[in-house]
């Protein structure tokens, strides 16, 4: 019996133990309420992430991006705030695991007119997990300050005042399992409303629609409400873009954008609902296909943003706009420009106008130099046919002029860029057109000159500023040739129907057009920080159903501000080539003659256009010269390469017999001398058979030429100078030097040969008391060699055998001074050793030193830094000439493209396959 009784309680204890742990656990655990309901509807932004402490930290201690933003005080706040976080985190585990371990919603609302409010919202596990991190936190700050209750609505509300240990005001709450934090008191009060709505986001259909298209493995979820975000965009905009945003409340619904951040760049990407039977400004485009953006080919690249539509269908496109702008009741101004266009010109706007457009069009804005953006503004549409569309376009012109009673010739004009190019400008009153078909970017654009560019038709409020724009297609220098743009949009996508691209390099005044004072004053003090993120783009394109988005931001932290150049002019491949000015014998004007490495040579003139370009087959070897061959006052181009040598006229075309095959393969660049200034040519050049040959202008050997074979291979000029009425032709090979008659007799012999520095030539010396030849040795010793063959010498210090030398009068006191370029330093000396100045450059120089003459006491040494990308002029005292180190990565020219110039033109070739033009006053 008693055995019985004890079973029978045992199994009653078992069963009540079950019964009191059910109940127990039932009344720790949290009930399940999804976040997203406590959302408050009205939420602009709300972002999804978890494992946030961990991408918090890595961000904080990797990420290129948060480094820059600490330089700003608003983020530099925020930086605290997630610092204190993580080491509140880190030190007690419930909330590490609370933050770090679950999916953390954070949204962003609207707060009045002119705030922003945010609320964080973590879902909690147990009754018990609550009551630890209530305990934790009542600890840690209740050591400074006592927490507020307040009961709201059959919850708590722990409200703590300025002056804790956050510093500002914050606001918790336990609700429905999940923790509620804010800084705004009414929001949280608002978030805890929410929870007993039955209206909430999880059943609004538009936000359910994109929350299907949410990415998984990415730093966060982001979802816009864009009947809201308008709101919250205008908090930080001043009064006249408060008024222009409001147009965005009827964009579309709700977008879910995959962040991804990485160590340089931000990107966005994902889906857009816009309800087909709402009225939004989206669904105009679920009817067009993404189109292919082509417009980059001939935007200038100093663009700092431009705005492009893709049209894949422009009837329908019409259609539904027209019904979307109905629908707002806009459509009255609209209807007014077509019908007055339809009755006072006979002009169809839809069909005449617009039937032109085949499927891109676009604002562009460049060199925003001030406040007003539109200054140097640009629409540009794409064209069917550019032969069609300019007989349309002058079709209308000369209805339009029928009904002004003028002449259809006043809407036309040439323009001439130079000699060889001329454009036309048309006048077409345009004003509103554009704004009437697409809406208000448009607005306010007064440009009624336009011009064709290629496919597309280009319109402005001025001629200078399309003339600009025609230099710069001209040029190639253009997005669809820069390096630093196509980087970019690798990240992009090549088909959209909406592009927008802003170069924050070039857009400091764009943007800050735009915010309010306080963000502005901000903005302002810390536009170089914005600077260094290179460019932002957003994308969409219809997909299905559905909009799709792309948004990038890319860093680049020592991104410099380009070269301000009178011109630039793209090649087709990188310079490797001192660039040189050759006379135009019909204008007088200068032009400059280049060859890419590549082996291709240019003639370009002087408002940087190729003229004309030739592929040759290898590298030029020596000097570009010119010689008159035809002796009728019209100049040729002479030059010559290891196995030929060529003479192009001015149209890039060979002269007769021309390219003239070597005998040998050269070692050294062609020398050209006119002994008598009767233009009775002599070509020497040395070969790697030891020979010296001598050509006439004709490309025969010269009879009587008697020099035979040079001991070492020749690997400099031949060079030529006259002392009285004596020629000598000097050179070196490795082993001695050689002075002769014109005939290539030996003149004089050398009493102490030496072995000649393989960088450098010979420089005669008339000041001194005899006529002499200076030099460096392989040391950099000075060697003075005299016509009677003697040798003298001077030792400044020892130089590497690579060392370069110059012998000139730079600080202009009548003596000729040493010039040494060395590894990383430039020395001058004056000839009995003092040292007039040197300079020593970050990274080593491996071309030879420029000397300039611009007058009497105005001389100057360039150096080009081919590792930096930098060229230098000094003074003749050895500073650097006002506005240098200029970009560059040539060894450069200065000179003037026509006489009675202001100002001097410096002439450079940079890496990216750039020629450049400075002014240099």
């Amino acid at each position: 019996m008693f055995r019985k009784v004890a079973v029978i309680i045992l199994v009653l204890a078992i069963i009540a133990s079950l019964v009191v742990g059910y109940i127990y656990i039932k009344n720790q655990r949290m009930p399940n309420f999804d976040a997203i309901q406590a959302v408050p509807i009205e939420a602009a932004i709300i972002i999804k992430s978890q494992d946030v402490i961990n991408k918090l930290t890595q961000l904080r201690t990797t990420n290129e991006i948060w480094t820059e933003l600490l330089q700003l005080p608003a983020f530099n706040k925020f930086d605290s705030d997630i610092l204190f976080i993580n080491d509140f985190a880190n030190h007690y585990p419930t909330i590490f695991d609370a933050l770090n371990n679950r999916e953390i919603l954070v949204s962003l609302h609207k707060l009045g007119s002119n705030r922003v409010g945010s609320l964080f919202i973590v879902p909690l596990i147990s009754n018990r997990e609550k009551k630890v991190l209530l305990d934790i936190f009542v600890e840690k700050v209740g050591l400074t300050q006592q927490i507020q209750k307040i009961n709201f609505e059959n919850n708590v509300i722990y409200q703590l005042k300025t002056g804790s240990i956050l510093k500002d005001e914050l606001s918790f709450s336990f609700v429905k399992g999940l923790l509620l934090v804010s800084r705004s008191s009414i929001l949280l009060e608002n978030a805890i409303r929410q929870t007993e709505m039955s209206e909430s986001l999880k059943n609004d259909p538009g936000y359910l629609k994109v929350a299907k298209t949410e990415g998984k493995n990415v730093d966060a979820n982001v979802y816009i409400n864009f009947n809201h975000l308008p709101g919250l965009i205008s908090v930080g905009l001043n009064e006249e873009n408060k008024t222009r945003i409001s147009d965005f409340n009827y964009l579309g619904d709700w977008a879910e954008l995959d962040l991804s951040i990485k160590v340089d760049a931000v990107l966005l990407n994902g889906f857009t609902f816009s309800n087909a039977l709402l009225n939004n400004y989206l669904n105009i485009f679920l009817q067009q296909q993404p189109v292919e953006h082509k417009m980059n080919s001939i935007l200038p690249s100093n663009t700092s943003v431009f705005l492009s539509f893709g049209i894949s269908n422009i009837e329908k496109y019409l259609d539904s706009y027209r019904k979307y702008i109905e629908k707002l009741g806009k459509q009255n101004s609209d209807k007014m420009l077509i019908d007055q266009f339809k009755n006072k010109y006979d002009i169809n706007l839809e069909k005449d106008f617009l039937g032109l457009l085949d499927q891109e069009i676009g604002l562009v804005i460049t060199d925003i130099t001030d406040s007003n953006n539109l200054q140097n503004s640009f629409i540009v549409m794409q064209v069917k046919g550019k032969s069609i569309a300019e007989n349309a376009l002058e079709s209308m012109l000369a209805k339009i002029a029928d009904a002004e009673n003028k002449k259809k010739s006043d809407y036309i004009k040439e323009k001439r860029i130079d000699k060889e190019t001329l454009y036309t400008i048309y006048l077409f009153p345009a004003q509103d057109i554009f704004e009437a078909f697409f809406g208000g970017i448009f607005s306010n654009l007064d440009h009624q000159y336009c011009t064709f560019v290629d496919n597309y038709l280009v319109f402005s409020n001025s001629e200078d500023a399309l003339l600009k724009f025609i230099h710069a297609n001209i040029l190639k220098k253009t997005l669809g040739f820069d390096i630093k743009f196509s980087q970019f949009t690798e990240f992009l996508s090549s088909r959209s129907n909406f592009y927008f691209y802003c170069n924050t390099l070039r857009s400091p005044k764009f943007i800050s057009g735009f915010l309010n004072d306080s963000l502005k004053k901000n903005f302002n003090e810390h536009a170089e920080n914005f600077k260094k993120f290179q460019a932002f783009a957003v994308q969409f394109s219809r997909s299905n159903e559905m909009i799709y988005n792309n948004l990038f931001l890319k860093y680049i932290p020592d991104i410099k501000a380009e070269a301000i150049t009178v011109w630039e002019s793209r090649l087709d491949t990188i310079i490797d080539f001192k660039p040189c000015l050759v006379t135009n014998h019909y204008s007088k004007e200068n032009e400059v003659f280049v060859q890419d490495k590549n082996h291709k040579i240019y003639l370009i003139n002087k408002v940087g256009r190729v003229l004309w370009k030739i592929q040759l087959n290898e590298k030029i070897t020596s000097n570009i010269y010119q010689i008159d061959y035809y002796k009728n006052g019209k100049l040729q181009i002479l030059f010559s390469t290891e196995n030929q040598i060529h003479l192009i006229d001015r149209n890039g075309n060979y002269v007769e017999r021309y390219p003239t095959k070597l005998r040998s393969p050269s070692t050294a660049g062609l020398a050209v001398f006119d002994y008598e200034k009767n233009r009775d040519y002599r070509l020497l050049i040395p070969c790697k058979n030891k020979n010296i040959y001598a050509y006439d202008i004709y490309g025969s050997l010269i009879n009587g030429w008697e020099f035979q074979q040079s001991d070492k291979l020749i690997t400099t000029p031949i060079e030529h100078f006259r002392i009285n009425t004596n020629d000598y032709l000097v050179f070196a090979d490795s082993y001695r030097i050689y002075i002769l008659n014109r005939k290539g007799e030996e003149r004089i012999k050398i009493k102490n040969q030496f072995i000649k520095s393989s960088n450098n030539t010979f420089n005669l010396e008339l000041e001194s008391p005899k006529p002499r030849l200076v030099t460096t040795d392989t040391s950099g010793t000075v060697k003075m060699i005299y016509f009677d063959g003697k040798v003298e010498e001077t030792t400044l210090r020892k130089f590497s055998g690579n060392h370069y030398f110059d012998f000139q009068d730079i600080d202009a006191d009548g003596t000729k001074d040493f010039i040494f370029v060395d590894d990383k330093s430039l020395e001058v000396y004056k000839q009995n050793g003092t040292l007039i100045f040197s300079y020593l450059f970050n990274e080593t120089i491996i071309d030879s030193p420029l000397y300039f003459y611009f007058s009497y006491d105005d001389r100057k040494i360039g150096v080009v830094s081919r590792t930096s990308n930098q060229i230098f002029l000094f003074n003749n005292d050895g500073s650097l000439y006002n506005g240098f180190p200029l970009k560059g990565n040539t060894k450069f020219t200065i000179g003037f493209f026509e006489s009675g110039s202001a100002s001097f033109n410096l002439i450079v070739g940079n890496n990216y396959n750039l020629l450049y033009n400075y002014s240099v006053n």
